[in-house]
């Protein structure tokens, strides 16, 4: 039997991303469609690591946008996560309140704004394109946290002098604080990973396209597609790669999507994806490149597909090597579901493992 012809699924690869994304390196965000916000060769050099010392931090990055004017710049410290739009949790006995801009290079003619707080600090200049220069900004009268651990450092630039509207790029550094060593040095871990419709061998600055159409869906075929991300990380637990976003959705209508591995079956509403190469239907790819990562067991199993919002669908537990994986998506129509244009935006995310 015919299938609803006037029913058409579109769905995007968003945000590895991948999040996405985007080639990242470690601490990034990880949305594919903000590839080009990042800020590069992040890192906060500490003079002292001790806890509860008044220390200097030197803190440094690119800003490769020179297209878009830079008025400030955001350097917050937090104790739960480097990700930017996540809430912060200020690190117990950590105080900027004291901080002076003590010396700068590269991206210079900043001084602290007034809206610093105890642990953001604000550094404001007349609105100039960057020059996409290494910028580095030497912040004393830092009084470290008071307990041990790892802490993060959030990047972000603005046009704006206050640090306020929207963001022009972002980026995040871990540091971590100690009581038993003032020694301190940089070690640059990085987290490349990158999201789109097809990436070329294994360079990310190919992957700029994060659309899927999949056209008319009928009762009597499957319907399927795929995208692709890449990841390479030198974390020493390695990383892992999640999906989150809705199923195809029209208005209130939904494609229930497949919970659990199952068939791609021709007139039953699913939507689904796995990491293989498959046959039913002809699509997809296995993970190649030199790394070890691999799909998860419910993303791993050749014409069995599922998708649940939240799912960590790729992993590995040691720093590995660029590894390319292929997502093939499928979706089926009964007829029955109900006609419309149903899409969905998908974000993948790719984490250190800690």
């Amino acid at each position: 039997m015919m299938g609803f012809s006037y029913k058409k699924a579109i769905f995007k690869t968003a945000v590895l991303a991948v999040i996405v994304s985007l080639c990242t390196n470690l601490f990034g965000t990880i949305k594919p469609a903000e590839a080009a916000t990042l800020l590069t060769q992040r890192y906060d050099k500490i003079d002292s690591s001790l806890t509860s010392v008044v220390a200097l931090h030197q803190v440094g990055f690119i800003m490769t946008d020179t297209a878009t004017p830079v008025g400030s710049v955001s350097i917050q410290f937090c104790s739960n996560t480097p990700i930017v739009q996540d809430p912060c949790t200020l690190p117990t006995g950590f105080s900027a309140s004291s901080v002076n801009l003590a010396a700068q290079t590269g991206e210079t003619g900043f001084s602290i704004h007034p809206s610093s707080t105890s642990n953001k600090i604000v550094l404001t200049r007349p609105a100039a394109n960057p020059a996409g220069v290494l910028g580095t900004y030497d912040l004393s009268n830092i009084t470290n946290p008071n307990s041990t651990g790892t802490y993060f450092v959030r990047l972000q630039t603005f046009s704006s002098l206050d640090a306020t509207g929207a963001e022009i790029q972002h980026g995040g550094v871990v540091i971590y604080i100690n009581n038993a060593l003032g020694v301190s040095g940089e070690v640059p871990p990085y987290l490349s990973f990158c999201v789109g419709v097809t990436i070329t061998a294994f360079d990310c600055s190919t992957a700029n396209v994060f659309f899927i159409d999949f056209g008319n869906l009928l009762s009597i075929t499957t319907s399927h597609a795929t995208s692709q991300f890449l990841a390479a990380s030198n974390a020493a637990s390695g990383y892992s790669v999640a999906v989150s976003g809705t199923t195809l959705t029209s208005g209130l209508n939904t494609i229930q999507n497949l919970v659990a591995p199952a068939n791609a079956t021709t007139g039953t509403s699913q939507f689904g994806m796995n990491l293989r190469q498959n046959t039913i239907p002809s699509d997809g790819s296995n993970p190649v490149g030199a790394g070890t990562a691999a799909p998860v067991a419910n993303y791993n199993a050749v014409n069995q597909y599922t998708y649940n919002n939240g799912d960590i669908i790729a992993t590995v537990t040691h720093s590995d090597d660029l590894r390319k994986f292929t997502v093939s998506y499928i979706t089926n129509v009964s007829n029955s579901q109900a006609g419309g244009v149903y899409a969905t935006t998908l974000s993948f995310i790719c984490l250190a493992n800690f």
